[in-house]
């Protein structure tokens, strides 16, 4: 059953979580004039602003407000550590740099906002590349590169995958049974590390064989893969398989309810390579 939800209008939920955030962090907290769901936050590092946006269309699905109070949770305890370490936020650790899949609206937003940096990966996806040290995730931008003169845009992809390929392959957490007998789900789910680039990976995505898959890069910390004992060799297989199985349905069923969404686009990956698979007619 659907839980209640308080707060109706994008207005609403905004100023809930303006409220708190600038409470918990004694900052002042501003709604962006004209697109409620954008905060402007003024701390001790500087100005930043946050997106409410997928919190809050993962509220709207489920009428929860725990995702909610997680994510405002989470900037809380980023935006502390990162006031503790001031003098180290801008400094990169080239040990901690992986990549990431990103909606290329949520890549392009970032690029104009704060300079955020990215690359053509697959169709409605862009490659991020991010730090994750000492329980603090940064976006690298145009402008940590210019502090870090040691470190070049056009080495991070290299160095990124260096990072992921030594932490190795990532095995699902779950499988599980779909509507088709002939179909399963894996649901990789990682906590250390983004691994989703491990399925774009040569040198990674051998462990799954060379038979052909589909993938959903659902949530940022989620990844769904479709395994099928019988032929998806061509794109009528393909689509029939993503249909019947049920796996688009969960792809955007993920999308919708979980926390942090990506896309609910699905991927049909043959001999390594990944294109995008269109819904069946």
């Amino acid at each position: 059953m659907k839980q209640a939800r308080l707060y109706d209008q994008p207005e609403q939920f905004a100023e809930m979580m303006k409220r708190h955030l600038a409470e918990s962090l004694q900052i002042d907290v501003r709604l962006t004039e004209g697109e409620p769901l954008l905060l402007e936050m003024d701390d001790k590092i500087g100005k930043s602003q946050v997106s409410l946006h997928d919190t809050y269309r993962t509220y709207m699905a489920g009428g929860d407000l725990n995702a909610a109070v997680d994510y405002l949770n989470d900037i809380v305890r980023s935006s502390r550590i990162a006031c503790e370490k001031k003098d180290e936020v801008a400094i990169l650790d080239p040990d901690y740099i992986y990549p990431a899949l990103r909606d290329e609206a949520y890549a392009e937003a970032t690029r104009k906002q704060a300079g955020g940096l990215s690359a053509e990966r697959l169709p409605g996806l862009r490659e991020m590349y991010i730090e994750i040290k000492d329980e603090l995730t940064k976006v690298i931008t145009a402008g940590m590169l210019e502090l870090n003169p040691d470190l070049r845009e056009d080495e991070l992809r290299k160095i990124a995958y260096r990072n992921l390929r030594r932490a190795g392959w990532q095995e699902p957490r779950m499988r599980l049974p779909t509507l088709l007998d002939t179909c399963r789900l894996e649901v990789y789910m990682h906590d250390t590390h983004p691994a989703e680039c491990q399925f774009l990976d040569p040198e990674l995505n051998k462990r799954l064989g060379r038979n052909p898959y589909l993938v959903a890069f659902t949530n940022r910390k989620t990844v769904m893969v479709l395994r099928a004992d019988e032929e998806m060799e061509t794109l009528r297989q393909a689509q029939r398989l993503a249909e019947e199985s049920g796996f688009r349905t969960m792809a955007k069923r993920s999308v919708a309810l979980m926390p942090s969404p990506v896309s609910d686009r699905i991927y049909w990956v043959r001999d390594g390579k990944a294109g995008l698979l269109p819904p069946r007619k």
